[in-house]
């Protein structure tokens, strides 16, 4: 018999230990403390100032923003797998770009993002307790979100250059025998941060590696249409029955609408229908009358022609930056960017001019630098630790804000002379 003067003992609620310990998203993060003092030009994160194309928003503005679209679209749950005219333009879009035949009924998976549909990619490709393969550098949300889903990151270093693929399969015989026992690799090609693009032959030795071993190849490749410097191929062309490549994209970088959230998946029947009742208990669905903004732009007669002008911009962009920012002022390009929307310097010269106080700030130079150049020329950037062990020495710099941002933050960083920087070392 229980006593009734006892006190019952409490017991707190406790969270999920693993996500929180998570840390925070980090150029997120800097953006939004950037965006509290107007006089920082934000370099920081990937919300492009272009987009939509201008010539379809009045017909946006007009169609899919009216009041019928919103209460179609608002009192009623699309398709598990999405709109299917959306998923139809998006066969076409590979069909069109890479002679790639997708089916529209069973291979394309409308998602909540890009994001989405990394996720999903993650929890159907593997069990929790898993390994995934990722590279150093990899875009940092990977390593997080397969935390946060209850697989484990298993990172491979890339050597620098123009086979950097090649390069790991040749050098580390785990990673070539069986992806270091991965049931998964995950590709960022165009990567974020750097910009690097896989070569057809590195595809060929990646996906016969994921043969061997019995793994998938998750591709995100949302910068599909800013590759320059080679070009670019979804992975599933070099899987011609379609049965270990996933392929993850979203209109948020391509087209500028971070904020529409419209995504899509593209992998064999099996593992959509898998990815469909996974969506559907996730999020149960998308937001249709996005999806009829995203339809429009797809759909468009000018598409191609409009995302060629950007990539056209994002170019000039490049070769600007890496004319003014220079070896005599700190910054070095071991990577050259083939792709994306992003600089990759090294600043390992301009961490060296630092005041010894600035340098002892913080653990890695591309920390300390991007700190400084954050106080004192007034341009966020982002630290390349996030980004993995070989970009300690590395800061991101964000190309796709409005045109006075750029040219502003770009003459800042050239401008920026530390304390220890010296007339001797810029002639240099």
């Amino acid at each position: 018999m229980s006593d009734p003067n006892a006190v019952d003992q409490v017991k707190p609620a406790l969270l999920n230990s693993t996500l929180s310990g998570i840390g925070v998203y980090g150029s997120k993060a800097i953006s939004q403390a950037a965006r509290d003092n107007p006089d920082i030009m934000n370099m920081s994160i990937g919300e492009p100032a272009f987009g939509p194309p201008a010539h379809l928003l009045a017909e946006i503005a007009r169609t899919d923003l009216s009041r019928e679209a919103f209460l179609s679209s608002a009192k009623r749950y699309g398709h598990s797998l999405g709109s299917l005219a959306l998923r139809q333009a998006i066969a076409d879009w590979y069909l069109r770009r890479y002679n790639l035949r997708v089916n529209p009924d069973t291979e394309v998976l409308i998602t909540h993002g890009g994001v989405e549909a990394v996720a999903l990619a993650i929890l159907c490709c593997s069990e929790p307790g898993d390994t995934l393969a990722i590279t150093d550098p990899s875009y940092m949300l990977y390593e997080r979100a397969l935390l946060a889903l209850g697989r484990r990151p298993r990172r491979f270093s890339r050597p620098v250059g123009d086979a950097e693929f090649t390069g790991l399969i040749d050098n580390d015989p785990s990673f070539r025998r069986q992806l270091g026992g991965a049931k998964a690799v995950i590709v960022n090609s165009p990567e974020n941060p750097s910009g690097y693009v896989l070569s057809a032959d590195e595809w060929q030795q990646l996906m016969r590696c994921a043969e061997r071993s019995g793994a998938w190849v998750i591709h995100d490749e949302v910068y599909d249409s800013m590759a320059f410097g080679r070009p670019h191929y979804p992975a599933r062309c070099f899987d011609p029955l379609a049965g270990r490549t996933v392929l993850a994209n979203s209109f948020s970088k391509k087209f500028g609408i971070p904020g529409l959230r419209i995504g899509w998946l593209v992998g064999s029947a099996g593992f959509i229908a898998t990815a469909g009742k996974t969506h559907d208990y996730l999020v149960l669905g998308v937001n249709r009358q996005y999806e009829q903004i995203a339809l429009r732009i797809l759909q468009d007669a000018h598409t191609d022609e409009w995302l060629a002008d950007q990539q056209t911009l994002l170019l000039s962009r490049i070769r600007l930056a890496k004319q003014r920012l220079t070896p005599a002022l700190g910054f070095s390009w071991p990577r050259a960017p083939m792709g994306g929307m992003f600089l990759f310097p090294c600043v390992r010269g301009l961490y060296q001019r630092l005041p010894p106080a600035q340098q002892q700030r913080f653990a890695t130079a591309g920390e300390s630098v991007a700190d400084y150049l954050l106080q004192v020329a007034r341009v966020a950037t982002v630290p390349g630790i996030i980004y993995g062990q070989s970009c300690a020495d590395h800061i991101r710099i964000v190309l796709c804000c409005d045109e006075p941002t750029f040219h502003t933050a770009l003459e800042r960083l050239a401008a920026c002379r530390p304390a220890g920087f010296t007339q001797k070392q810029e002639r240099s």
